[in-house]
C-alpha cells in the first residue's frame, strides 16, 4: 500500500521531467542545426575536402611512379636486345642485389640475388625465371671481385676451381660468364650486367668488352632508379 501510494506521488514528476526534457530537446535541435550548417559545416567539410585532396595526390603520384619505372624497364629492354643483336651475344643479362623483398639503391642489403633483365639470341633458353633469389653468398668469390674494384671478372667454366659453381654454370649450359659491376651514384654496388657464352667458345673481343664496360656505367641510372630504399 505505501509503495502504490509513493508510485502515485512520482508519477507526475516523472512526466513533468519527461515532458520538460521533450521541449528542451526542441529547443535545441534547430540551435544544434545551425551551429552544424553554420558554422561546423563549412570545417567538417574544409577537413575532408583536404583528406581527399591528400589521397588523390598520394594516388596520381603511385601512379605517376608506377608509369616511371615501367617506361624505365622498357629502356633497360632495349638496351640489352639491342647489345645482344650489335655483337651477336648468346644471353646478356642484369641481376640486382635484394634482402628477399625489397631492391637497394646501394649495398644496404645483399642477402639474395635476382636476375631482373635479359636478353638471349634465338635458340638459347632464358633463364631469368630460374634466376630468382639466389644467395649472394653463393657467388662471394666474385662479388668481392667486382666489390673491390675490379672492372669485370670472367669465369671460364672449364677451368673453374669452385666445383658448386662449375655445376652451376654447366647446369645453365654456360661455357664462360663475365659479368660488370653496376654502381649508383653514390658508388654502392648495386647489381650485375653478366654476359653468359652458351653457343660460342670464343671470348670477346677488346672492343665488345670495353663497350660493354661502358654500358654497364650508363645503365647503372637506370637500374638504381627502379631500386627502392626501404627506410
Amino acid at each position: 500500500m505505501i509503495l502504490a501510494n509513493l508510485l502515485l506521488a512520482i508519477t507526475p514528476l516523472v512526466v513533468e521531467d519527461a515532458v520538460e526534457t521533450t521541449n528542451t530537446l526542441k529547443l535545441l535541435v534547430p540551435i544544434l542545426i545551425a551551429f552544424l550548417t553554420g558554422i561546423a559545416g563549412p570545417v567538417i567539410l574544409t577537413f575532408v575536402k583536404h583528406k581527399l585532396y591528400i589521397r588523390t595526390k598520394e594516388m596520381k603520384k603511385k601512379n605517376d611512379d608506377f608509369v616511371s619505372a615501367i617506361e624505365t624497364q622498357e629502356l633497360i629492354n632495349k638496351s640489352l636486345n639491342q647489345l645482344q643483336e650489335k655483337y651477336s651475344l648468346d644471353r646478356i643479362w642484369i641481376a640486382q642485389f635484394h634482402n628477399g623483398g625489397n631492391f637497394y639503391p646501394g649495398n644496404k642489403s645483399m642477402k639474395k640475388m635476382s636476375v631482373t633483365f635479359e636478353s638471349t639470341a634465338p635458340g638459347v633458353a632464358a633463364d631469368i625465371m630460374k634466376m630468382q633469389s639466389l644467395p649472394v653468398s653463393f657467388f662471394s668469390s666474385i662479388l668481392q671481385k667486382l666489390n673491390s674494384g675490379d672492372i669485370s671478372v670472367l669465369t671460364d667454366v672449364y677451368s673453374e676451381e669452385d666445383y658448386a659453381l662449375k655445376s652451376f654454370w654447366q647446369n645453365k649450359g654456360t661455357n664462360a660468364v663475365y659479368v660488370f659491376p653496376i654502381r649508383c651514384l653514390e658508388g654502392g654496388f648495386i647489381g650485375i650486367l653478366g654476359v653468359d657464352l652458351v653457343k660460342s667458345d670464343e671470348l670477346l673481343k677488346d672492343d665488345v668488352f670495353e663497350q660493354l664496360k661502358n654500358e654497364s656505367i650508363l645503365l647503372s641510372g637506370y637500374v638504381a632508379s627502379i631500386a627502392v630504399e626501404k627506410a
